[in-house]
């Protein structure tokens, strides 16, 4: 597999990584690597706990992904 965005630019790179959200092939050039916390809510019936591991999950994303996922977590209006 090669990279989407270096294919489009006319440069052939091999793909290291795929994107998370809409699974494109990315080289170390364009690969984001990001890094998903792991929590846990336990209901313990008189109140919860909320427990964050210390190991973490990575996760690649490309930045057309990272830029629309970002604009929605500042609360962007839509155009």
């Amino acid at each position: 597999m090669k990279c989407y965005i270096c294919a489009k630019q006319g440069v052939e790179k091999d793909a290291v990584a795929i994107c998370i959200v809409c699974g494109m092939g990315l080289c170390m050039g364009h690969a984001i690597k990001e890094e998903l916390l792991v929590r846990d809510i336990i209901d313990w019936g008189f109140g919860e706990e909320r427990i964050e591991y210390p190991h973490t999950l990575p996760r690649f994303i490309c930045a057309e992904c990272r830029a629309a996922r970002e604009q929605r977590m500042k609360g962007v209006q839509p155009r």
